[in-house]
């Protein structure tokens, strides 16, 4: 079993999640990578410990390490384990903090886990994404119980998400009649998702040079470039049809038809074909529309340089940040935004950009009783149909800066500066590490002593301990076999099994609690009939020193697999 006497007394920063994820990079992946990046960049840590459902996904982690961060990786700073391996690391070494790419998968695993087997109770924070879906209700449920504790943190990536999710605790604790004395749940935070500068072009001339060769590959032109970036889908990030309807509005107000082209881009699923179907709406109003389906990481610099203003007129409850909107501000451009969820944090209206008012619907009963019988996407379409971005006052902010260089120009500097100052993920990580620190140094209601914890905090109440759930399948259970009055004595196989002369097979997934060198001492107390009693508290003892897991394990797997029998004394 791997050893983690080397990392005492280290500040340890772990996780259950790789961050680095492979598919298309937008969204949570983009975010996930940009964070783990940057902390590692900042190496503000002795020691990176990252916990992972399965081997395949250790090594693919390793490689993304190796190839991104080869010096941490020569110096031995990662470790790479199984989730099956978490008790026992969790009982050799005091943690500092584990931080999860999200507050859904894991998160209440990794509460019990540390309340059941940790030294001391480490900060568990973990940032918020999309928040929209209809299984979040019981998610966050989870999250309200004994076991969360004032060192638990949610963090949200936007002031509106932050609401949200507050909104979702109030609602549970009124709806399932939780008090929060007696069901806490975590504490909640801001800290917003960062960007790197250099992902964007670093000088005009490099902006310039890319700008130009964008345009000319693509047919551009020297024609007014207003580009959207996000996912080309109706249902899932912003019905683009009332941005076309806006863009006319805004050729009555001066914008001169036939100088503007719209840039689409971003990624668009191959069966999907609304892409093209916006093109065709275009052209019957006689727009240029021109699309980038799924551009590879070096073509986004060159799509952001070839722009002149960043359109994102989101109406979909899905989107809780808006990454792209800092890109555009990297990149030096105005943003016209629609008046909703993070891009309130992201866009000064009037200095920065515009943000165009939003009109949200008063209920939404109908939708809200079908959610559990329809699909994501159409719900979420459903939901997002009600949403209105104001499509005159979006044609004004269009039109507004169209023939006016030098507005573009200064918002887009009072952007970039701006995100230079707040919005880098140098910044963010600095504040993750402000956060840990504040909740290190929260006095914790819970006992040093894991087995002097309530009950309450160490097994969720949604989470079956299945002997009271299914102890009626068997004959008897353990306690009442081990109390018969008969004793343990090693067979013939359990024997040849001490004395070298039969080998048994041990499942890689029980080899922690199958220890050889254990399993050997058992027999040798066995060679005589003994009481389990004896033996259950010599085993006890030796497993402590060892990994936590189930108490009578070892022994009744001898008794499973013919190494030890019982014997009437």
């Amino acid at each position: 079993m791997f050893s983690f006497a080397c990392m005492k007394n280290a500040r340890i920063w772990a996780s259950l999640h790789p961050f680095y994820e492979h598919g298309v990079v937008l969204g949570r992946v983009e975010a996930n990578q940009g964070f783990l990046k940057a902390l590692l960049q900042r190496d503000p840590f002795d020691a990176y410990h990252f916990f992972l459902p399965q081997s395949e996904a250790c090594s693919t982690l390793r490689e993304d390490l190796q190839k991104n961060f080869p010096d941490l990786m020569q110096a031995g700073r990662f470790s790479l384990r199984l989730h099956s391996e978490v008790p026992a690391a969790l009982a050799e070494l005091d943690y500092y903090c584990m931080h999860l790419s999200d507050p859904f998968a894991r998160y209440v695993d990794a509460m019990c886990m540390r309340n059941a087997f940790s030294r001391r109770i480490f900060p568990l924070t973990a940032p918020t994404h999309s928040l929209s879906y209809a299984e979040y209700g019981q998610e966050f449920l989870q999250h309200i119980w004994g076991g969360t504790t004032k060192r638990d943190a949610v963090v949200a990536t936007s002031r509106a998400g932050l609401q949200v999710t507050r909104n979702y605790y109030n609602l549970l604790r009124r709806n399932y009649r939780l008090e929060e004395n007696e069901f806490p749940s975590p504490l909640l935070r801001h800290i917003p998702l960062g960007i790197e500068p250099s992902d964007m072009p670093s000088s005009a001339e490099e902006k310039a040079e890319l700008g130009a060769v964008c345009r000319r590959e693509r047919g551009l032109g020297e024609t007014l470039v207003l580009l959207v970036f996000a996912r080309i889908s109706y249902h899932s990030k912003m019905d683009l049809l009332p941005l076309l309807r806006a863009l006319k509005r805004a050729e009555e107000y001066g914008l001169k038809p036939g100088s503007y082209c719209l840039l689409l881009a971003g990624g668009l699923d191959s069966r999907d074909s609304f892409g093209e179907d916006v093109k065709k709406f275009a052209a019957n109003l006689g727009i240029k529309c021109v699309l980038a389906p799924n551009p590879e990481c070096a073509e986004r610099k060159s799509l952001y340089a070839a722009a002149d203003v960043f359109l994102s007129p989101a109406d979909n409850l899905q989107e809780t940040f808006g990454l792209t909107l800092l890109e555009a501000a990297i990149s030096g451009l105005p943003v016209i935004a629609s008046d909703f969820n993070g891009y309130k944090d992201l866009v000064l209206d009037g200095q920065t950009g515009f943000l165009t008012p939003t009109i949200g619907p008063a209920d939404t009963a109908g939708t809200d009783a079908l959610r559990a019988m329809t699909s994501s996407g159409e719900y979420h379409l459903r939901l997002s149909q009600q949403c209105v971005v104001e499509v005159d006052a979006l044609g004004r902010a269009i039109a507004g800066l169209a023939d006016n260089t030098t507005l573009r120009r200064a918002m887009g500097r009072a952007g970039r500066e701006r995100a230079l100052a707040s919005f880098t993920w140098k910044r963010v990580i600095e504040r993750y590490l402000e956060l840990w620190a504040e909740l290190d140094e929260t006095p914790c209601p819970l006992p040093a002593e894991p087995l002097k914890r309530p009950p309450n905090a160490l097994f969720h109440p949604a989470g079956p301990r299945y002997m009271e759930i299914f102890g009626d399948y068997f004959t008897r259970r353990a306690d009442e076999a081990f109390s018969s009055g008969r004793s343990l004595r090693w067979t013939r196989a359990g024997e040849a099994v001490y004395r070298g002369r039969d080998f048994p097979v041990i499942y890689r997934m029980v080899k922690d609690e199958v220890d050889v060198e254990r399993l050997k001492r058992l027999l040798f107390m066995t060679r005589n009939p003994t009481d389990p009693a004896e033996l259950r508290a010599s085993l006890h003892g030796m497993q402590a020193k060892a990994a936590p897991g189930d108490q009578d394990f070892l022994l009744l797997w001898a008794l499973k697999h013919d190494l030890l029998e019982f014997v009437q004394d």
